[in-house]
């Protein structure tokens, strides 16, 4: 029996099915997380020509329990993208010492990622960007380039 796709809005229903080729699914019946969980979601997005696939493992203690460690909400979170706005008003000192440092916790690929817009700032990393921002004396209110809604994978 194939799965009724739940109801998303359209523009997040893009992007679950992008990610259907690759996002893990759950295959379980009897989870109680089921009806808003991502991993059960996907799997009615799955393309129908892939034969095999890497789900998640339903032996696992935790499977299909309250306390599942691998749920993920199908409820979009808001998440700023784009880090060059928040060196607008910042002095070229603070500006060079705290890119660095954030090349340094991310990576220079995914550093740009974020700066660029390219990649949302997960909450997360939005903390670790704040916490940088202070170790280094910056006390101002970050202003980032904009907001998207967007699942965390």
């Amino acid at each position: 029996m194939i799965p009724q796709k739940p109801v998303t809005p359209p523009v997040l229903e893009d992007k679950v099915r992008e990610k259907a080729r690759t996002y893990p699914p759950c295959f379980s019946t009897v989870c109680p997380l089921r009806e808003h969980c991502l991993h059960a979601i996907v799997v009615s997005y799955a393309p129908q020509e892939i034969y095999f696939n890497t789900s998640v493992n339903l032996c696992h203690p935790q499977a299909e329990t309250e306390n599942c460690s691998l749920y993920r909400s199908d409820k979009p979170v808001r998440m700023p993208y784009g880090l060059s706005a928040i060196y607008y008003d910042m002095p070229s000192r603070y500006e060079r010492a705290i890119k660095n440092r954030l090349i340094a916790a991310f990576s220079r690929k995914r550093y740009y990622e974020y700066h660029n817009g390219t990649r949302p700032i997960t909450p997360d990393v939005e903390r670790t960007i704040r916490q940088v921002c202070l170790d280094h004396g910056w006390k101002q209110p970050l202003r980032f380039s904009g907001t998207t809604d967007e699942y965390l994978w």
